[in-house]
């Protein structure tokens, strides 16, 4: 009897957790083939296109060079293909291809801690590259929000930093 009751217990709580599903995939929104726009978080932007990864390459390709990258270099590593280049200004350009179902989903970072701005003129351009989007014309100067390093932003003199040891009474005392 005291089996039976854990084992109804265990059912219950794996009927009731079950719908939840898995952290690690990604919700679908809207049907097979939508487009969706891109998204951008944690200096990421992200983008699903409904077109094979063969194709998606040379739109990859073809908009760095719309965007005025240099240095560019493809690679591949299983079913995931990756370029890497430079900004005008000398920043990392890291994008990445992965096939997803019949789509590609294309993600991309601009620098150390990302360029909003930059990156949705990156994945706007691939697109029109591929046809999902209408024909625009080529950004003569890109559009780009080069923040500076957030834990480096000034600073500080050695005076002021350094101040605590050089005011402290008990620096020559020596420790039992």
């Amino acid at each position: 009897m005291q089996r039976r009751c854990i084992g109804v217990e265990f059912a219950v709580v794996f009927w009731a957790i079950g719908p939840i599903g898995c952290a690690t995939v990604a919700p679908r929104i809207g049907g097979a083939g939508e487009l969706t726009g891109p998204t951008y978080s944690a200096g990421r932007g992200v983008q699903d296109f409904p077109a094979a990864p063969v194709a998606v390459k040379g739109a990859v390709a073809e908009a760095m060079q719309d965007l005025k990258f240099t240095s560019i270099q493809g690679g591949r590593d299983g079913t995931v293909t990756q370029f890497d280049g430079k900004t005008a200004d000398d920043r990392n350009v890291t994008v990445t291809i992965r096939p997803y179902g019949p789509q590609s989903r294309v993600s991309c970072r601009i620098g150390w801690f990302g360029d909003e701005p930059l990156s949705r003129a990156l994945l706007e351009r691939i697109g029109v590259r591929l046809g999902t989007l209408p024909p625009a014309a080529i950004p003569a100067h890109p559009p780009s929000s080069a923040a500076s390093n957030p834990f480096f932003s000034r600073a500080i003199p050695d005076e002021v930093i350094l101040r605590d040891f050089a005011e402290a009474p008990y620096r020559d005392r020596v420790v039992p």
